[in-house]
C-alpha cells in the first residue's frame, strides 16, 4: 500500500489509515451481524428477518385493530 512513511508527520498518517480502518470496522460489525441473525433466525422459526417496512407498519395496524376489532371473517398475521 501506498502509506506515507514520514516519522515526523504522525496527522498524514492517521488521515491516510482512516478510511482504511472505517472500511474493516464496517466489516466486522457486518460479520457480526450476520453471524449474529443465523442465530437467532432459526430459532424464531424464520428464514429472513422481517422487512423494515412490515417493522414500521405494525404498530400502526395494532394501533387501528384496537379502534377496530376485526371482523368475524378476517384473519390476524
Amino acid at each position: 500500500m501506498g502509506l506515507p512513511r514520514r516519522a515526523g508527520d504522525p496527522a498524514e498518517l492517521r488521515k491516510s489509515l482512516k478510511p482504511l480502518l472505517e472500511k474493516r470496522r464496517r466489516a466486522r460489525i457486518n460479520e457480526s451481524l450476520s453471524q449474529l441473525k443465523g442465530l437467532i433466525l432459526p430459532l424464531l422459526g424464520r428464514e429472513h428477518p422481517p422487512t423494515a417496512t412490515a417493522r414500521a407498519t405494525e404498530p400502526a395496524w395494532r394501533a387501528w385493530l384496537a379502534c377496530y376489532p376485526p371482523a368475524a371473517s378476517w384473519s390476524l398475521p
